[in-house]
């Protein structure tokens, strides 16, 4: 099969453009990366006294010139080698009719109706909140426990800090401190 064929023409059309979309995002993203970071990274990574990656090759031409740079070609070369390695890894079988097999498979799904999923959402989110609150009541009072072994006052760790915050129970050096 030539490079320019596509495998399985047509089939898993949906399934094999989005993933194709997503790999160009990721690749753009790293070669803007590249293009972007690369100039001082590159070098302090590789521990470069003298500037490799960063270094202009060519002046004088002001703002227009200053992105030319080695690790601008690094970044250009990356994007070409992974559209080529794209459209080579979209086309092998395997790859391929994974992705096809996905597609057909997601046309078979039977999706809940709106009604039942905002009423399974409603209970994940209850659950959720109440579990939360649970780790909450856990979290103060170990906090509390293991700060009033360590020596340190009632009134600054887990429970104590929250009591002394809610009813205001504050030492007078505290409340001098704060009306100065």
């Amino acid at each position: 099969m030539g490079m320019l064929e596509n495998y399985r023409r047509g089939a898993g059309r949906k399934v094999r453009g989005f993933v194709t979309l997503l790999l160009l995002f990721t690749l753009a993203w790293l070669s803007y990366a590249l293009l972007e970071y690369g100039n001082t990274r590159l070098d302090r990574l590789l521990q470069l006294e003298d500037p490799l990656f960063g270094r202009q090759l060519v002046s004088g031409g002001g703002a227009l010139t200053d992105w030319i740079t080695p690790s601008a070609f690094i970044a250009v070369a990356v994007f070409i080698v992974g559209l080529v390695g794209i459209r080579w890894w979209m086309n092998v079988p395997r790859a391929a009719d994974l992705l096809i097999e996905t597609e057909a498979e997601l046309k078979r799904v039977r999706w809940a109706p709106k009604k039942e999923v905002g009423r399974a959402t409603g209970v994940v989110l209850y659950f959720v909140l109440w579990f939360a609150l649970v780790m909450f009541v856990y979290d103060l009072t170990f906090t509390f426990a293991i700060g009033v072994a360590q020596g340190q006052k009632w009134n600054q760790v887990g429970w104590g800090r929250v009591v002394t915050m809610v009813l205001r129970l504050e030492d007078d050096k505290t409340q001098q401190d704060a009306t100065n």
